[in-house]
């Protein structure tokens, strides 16, 4: 559930807010609000995987590690999203733009909006699994994210790396050959 909720959220606040690092941190709070339910239902037996997969702390570090991965990426994802976006780029926006702070806090609201309706529509769902298996195969959905989250951060840094080439090469200014005198002329 992670790797394609923190897409869709990373997608969200990059597009939204047009300062990277603001992106990124408008990610953070939703995408832990994502892990804890979902650390929350994997230990009390809501997931495929057992609940040791999540209990005890020392026994889960790669679960821990692997949602901080996600999490980076997603923070990846809506930093150089915003770059791209960055004023300057694109279509110029018909409304008067209030100030940074304004597209963050309006970012952070659709993304918690959004993440408070998935949580709810799943909590409704959610049943015990009666079997639980450690050696389950990834769900559709976590395949679909974790592909989504390596194709967007890979070509979005691409994107970003040929956008921070470019403006390097116009910045630098070739200076005019100036004209020699001819050979014998005296330069006063």
């Amino acid at each position: 559930m992670t790797p394609i909720a923190g897409f869709f959220l990373a997608v969200i606040a990059g597009w939204i807010v047009r300062e990277p690092r603001r992106a990124a941190a408008t990610v953070v709070l939703p995408y832990l609000a994502i892990v804890a339910v979902q650390t929350w239902s994997l230990a009390n037996g809501y997931g495929i995987n057992p609940p040791d997969t999540v209990t005890p702390f020392s026994g889960a570090i790669s679960y821990w590690v692997v949602q901080l991965v996600f999490g980076l990426i997603a923070m990846a994802i809506a930093a150089e999203l915003a770059v791209l976006r960055a004023p300057g780029r694109g279509p110029r926006p018909t409304v008067p733009l209030v100030g940074p702070w304004y597209r963050a806090a309006v970012g952070s609201a659709i993304c918690d909006t959004g993440v408070f309706v998935l949580l709810v529509a799943w909590l409704a769902v959610a049943k015990l699994v009666a079997h639980h298996s450690a050696n389950s195969p990834i769900p559709p959905e976590g395949v679909i994210g974790i592909g989504l989250d390596l194709i967007g951060v890979v070509g979005l840094g691409i994107a970003v790396l040929r956008v921070a080439i470019k403006a390097r090469r116009s910045r630098t200014v070739q200076e005019p050959l100036v004209a020699q005198p001819p050979a014998g002329t005296t330069v006063r």
